[in-house]
């Protein structure tokens, strides 16, 4: 993997950086020599990662304390992406937690679509028009198996990880003759924080867990071989049978079913 990440230049980022998948792929990044630049609101976790790769690996990070969320804070962003020529992009950050949608409050109706669609969506944005002289660049965009099929008490979060999906899917196509590849990770359940917050009830049918630095590990792997990648063989499994097995309507009463064996 060495080989094939060091066309992408001495520097990755990492938007949503702090803990779980994203200090999975900052890790990774930094295994591979690359500096990184980290992105979170979270500022203790976000530095203890900082330190911990840069004496671990002896490379450079430049952490960035500041809310994804917030258009205000783009120009900050492509700032750092300009002076560093960092050329490779990896979009971690989401909100998504499990609850009934009528739930979520105004607020955070808005800030599953800030967080999870219209940053990346600028940010990607900023990230191209800060490449110079047209080098090589990466991008990998995290998506969830929840965005393929409608899946309750996670409504918000499923619609935008379908927005996410799609945005990589194309981005694939139209930036692949630019020297741009494109990843869309579609992945199913991560042993992160946030996953074990939610609480899930073991089932027999329930979904598999994977390890962050599993996941990280293969999605960067995949960069530039594939537009979509499902990592596991378990969720691999489940998305053929459900789109190539069973008509949609069965594959999605399923998914709704585990849902609420799960969380009901």
């Amino acid at each position: 993997m060495r080989n094939q990440l060091s066309k992408y230049g001495t520097w990755g980022m990492v938007a949503g950086a702090a803990q779980g998948l994203g200090a999975a792929f900052v890790e990774n990044l930094a295994i591979q020599g690359k500096n990184v630049i980290m992105i979170d609101r979270n500022e203790t976790e976000l530095k203890q990662i900082a330190i911990k790769v840069e004496k671990k690996y002896s490379i450079k990070t430049h952490p960035l304390i500041l809310d994804l969320s917030d258009l205000n804070n783009l120009d900050d962003i492509t700032k750092i992406l300009i002076n560093l020529d960092c050329r490779l992009f990896i979009y971690n950050a989401a909100y998504g937690p499990v609850k009934p949608f009528m739930e979520n409050t105004t607020e955070e109706l808005d800030y599953y679509i800030d967080l999870n669609s219209r940053m990346p969506l600028h940010l990607i944005s900023k990230f191209l028009q800060s490449r110079k002289n047209e080098k090589p660049a990466g991008i990998i965009i995290m998506s969830s198996l929840a965005g393929l099929w409608g899946t309750q008490l996670v409504v918000p979060y499923g619609a935008t990880k379908a927005f996410d999906y799609n945005l990589a899917e194309g981005l694939y196509y139209e930036l692949k003759s630019r020297k741009v590849d494109v990843l869309g990770c579609i992945a199913g359940a991560i042993d992160t924080p946030n996953y074990r917050s939610t609480q899930p009830k073991k089932n027999l049918i329930g979904p598999s867990i994977m390890k962050p630095d599993t996941v990280a590990r293969k999605a960067l792997s995949k960069l530039s071989k594939k537009p979509v990648y499902i990592p596991g063989f378990f969720n691999q499994f489940t998305y053929f049978l459900f789109t190539r097995i069973f008509p949609r309507s069965i594959a999605t009463a399923m998914m709704n079913r585990t849902m609420d064996k799960m969380y009901n």
